[in-house]
């Protein structure tokens, strides 16, 4: 996870770095630092969304299949409904 963070905010800045200087031109500095802002929160957006919720949602739709087909379906259905209740 550290890795995945690390490379994608290597790639971001090498994207800023890499730009043409017509693109600096046309924009202030606060304007610059406004976007970068915005891509980090974008990336603490992703983070938090594939390592928090996603695992999350798997745990749930693997104890939902595995209750409804491994036991009766009603009662995987009552135990689900107890669950989320």
């Amino acid at each position: 996870m550290a890795s995945l963070k690390r490379n994608i905010k290597e790639g971001a800045l090498k994207h800023i770095i890499e730009l043409l200087i017509d693109f600096y031109n046309d924009k202030s500095s606060i304007e610059v630092v406004e976007v970068i802002n915005l891509g980090k929160r974008f990336v603490n957006l992703m983070d938090y969304l594939l390592f928090n919720i996603m695992p999350s949602i798997i745990n749930i739709i693997t104890i939902i299949v595995y209750l409804l087909h491994f036991i009766n379906g009603y009662i995987g259905f009552i135990i689900i409904a107890v669950i989320i209740l």
